[in-house]
């Protein structure tokens, strides 16, 4: 098994290459550059790997892959059913023109690779994620475990449906737990140093409250039995390397009950 430094180094240039290719000094005058999420690297480094591809191969496909999520990502930031001043109209036209511009790299890659079938397996990926999208901010679903789901299709629909193409289901598993938690957790944040966010609006709207402490011990039932779930994950995958294996942890431990923490804290 490789060892956890070279895992960081590899995950570390995988990065570096990533925020290469998507540099562009013009954009860069006007909007943040695109957040790469080193988590879904070390996710899809773990993926790939396991297939024994050559390391060039497993770059290509990993570059080509955050690509999409950064495109993707890159939409979300212009914000939804706002009014904006003029000021502001440019850097939010260049975020849509950004997350084309992304979108067109990815295409440019796959290309390359030459690989049809991971062609279809993205763009079925894409489609599920930008479905699960317009459900959410249409306010579609009606019941909080659809809201979970929904969520966890945002999250992690591209990762999952790469997993199932290269028939190593338990990736997509373990994946869209891991991804719907870190979102839980980001949520949860937002939610107590904001007072809003788009998960605990959602939550508000369907259950018809808006007690934090109510609102508060819902996400905490159902963080748990994510929680729960990526523990037996990981129990069951003892070849897991090592540096995935510790973020897990970190993650679950990050997650705990916030109702628990508010007692202690008081």
């Amino acid at each position: 098994m490789i060892e956890v430094q070279d895992i960081k180094k590899l995950i570390a240039d995988l990065k570096e290459q990533i925020e290469k290719k998507t540099k562009h000094s013009y954009l860069q005058k006007y909007i943040a550059s695109p957040i790469i999420d080193e988590d879904k690297i070390l996710l899809l480094y773990s993926i790939y790997e396991e297939l024994q591809i050559s390391r060039e191969q497993l770059q290509n496909y990993v570059i080509t892959t955050m690509l999409v999520h950064i495109a993707l990502d890159t939409h979300d930031t212009v914000p939804k059913n706002t009014i904006i001043s003029s000021k502001s109209l440019k850097s939010q036209q260049l975020s849509v023109l950004a997350g084309d511009y992304f979108s067109g790299l990815y295409y440019y890659f796959l290309a390359e690779t030459d690989d049809i079938m991971l062609i279809r397996t993205l763009a079925e990926g894409i489609k599920d994620v930008n479905e699960n999208k317009i459900s959410l901010y249409r306010n579609d679903p009606e019941h909080v475990d659809k809201l979970f789901s929904c969520i966890e299709k945002i999250e992690s629909a591209i990762i999952s449906k790469i997993s199932n193409r290269f028939q190593i289901s338990k990736w997509g598993y373990l994946a869209s737990n891991f991804l719907l938690l870190k979102r839980l957790i980001q949520e949860r944040e937002q939610f107590l140093n904001k007072g809003c966010s788009l998960l605990f609006d959602s939550l508000k709207r369907i259950l018809g409250k808006d007690q934090e402490t109510y609102l508060l011990n819902v996400y905490d039932r159902y963080t748990d039995h994510v929680r729960s779930i990526i523990e037996k994950v990981l129990h069951s995958n003892p070849n897991m390397n090592e540096l995935l294996a510790t973020r897990i942890k970190e993650l679950i431990f990050n997650s705990g009950s916030i109702m628990n923490k508010i007692v202690e804290e008081g």
